[in-house]
């Protein structure tokens, strides 16, 4: 029986996937792809990147999560795409299973790799690059030197969360900042620190910029980030 794959497809840009990702897709008989479901309207980021590849239409089969902190709808889908995996494996099809960024950071490709591992199958991980390591080749600064300390903060509700960091890291990095942006935002243009904003890294709506006070009124979008230095 083959070995199921799991692979990082990057940030955005298709060519940054490594060379052994690219090769398992083209060998891969299905590609799993995951995709959301907002007003329902279903939208895949990582869906243009295997298109970009020239994978054939026929062997990519995509899972759509719907937008929402109720998780009870997720882990419908996650059950049934593992069923899914699970039917084409056991037919000897070589599956492959793709995530945007890398697939060990806050991917979804983890909630389908803890019931893949339940029922024993054998599976072998891809990593791929973070978008904060894109950011911040983007913004060409160092996330760290020597030895800097750096944490990595999903969701920060206020400036609070953000100042207890640096009582212990150097540099900060915030994912899925939307939320609470608007609690903050104001608050962080006082500050002074280095402050490198990205958003849609690596495709063709990329945004990055370092002066803060041009986001005012910028509405900010699921994939932005924010990278902080003291």
């Amino acid at each position: 029986m083959h070995t199921i794959h799991g692979i990082a497809l990057g940030p955005g840009d298709p060519e940054l996937i490594t060379l052994k990702a690219l090769r398992i897709l083209q060998e891969a008989d299905l590609v799993f792809y995951p995709g959301s479901i907002t007003k329902d309207q279903k939208k895949s980021f990582v869906y243009p990147i295997l298109r970009y590849h020239k994978l054939e239409e026929k062997k990519l089969v995509g899972f759509f999560l719907k937008m929402s902190n109720n998780r009870e709808d997720a882990t419908e889908t996650y059950a049934a795409t593992v069923k899914s995996i699970g039917e084409a494996y056991r037919s000897g099809k070589k599956v492959a299973i793709v995530c945007e960024g890398d697939i060990s950071l806050y991917a979804s490709f983890s909630y389908l790799l803890e019931q893949l591992r339940e029922l024993q199958f054998p599976i072998s991980l891809i990593p791929g690059i973070n978008s904060f390591s894109l950011g911040a080749a983007q913004h060409q600064v160092p996330l760290s030197l020597l030895n800097d300390k750096i944490a990595i903060i999903p969701r920060v509700k206020d400036i609070k969360e953000i100042n207890q960091c640096f009582q212990e890291f150097d540099t900060v990095v915030l994912m899925k900042i939307r939320s609470g942006w608007s609690n903050f935002h104001s608050e962080l243009e006082k500050k002074d620190w280095k402050c490198y904003y990205c958003e849609r890294l690596g495709t063709d709506e990329e945004y990055i910029t370092t002066d803060l006070t041009t986001l005012t009124s910028r509405e900010i979008p699921y994939f932005s980030l924010l990278i902080i230095k003291k």
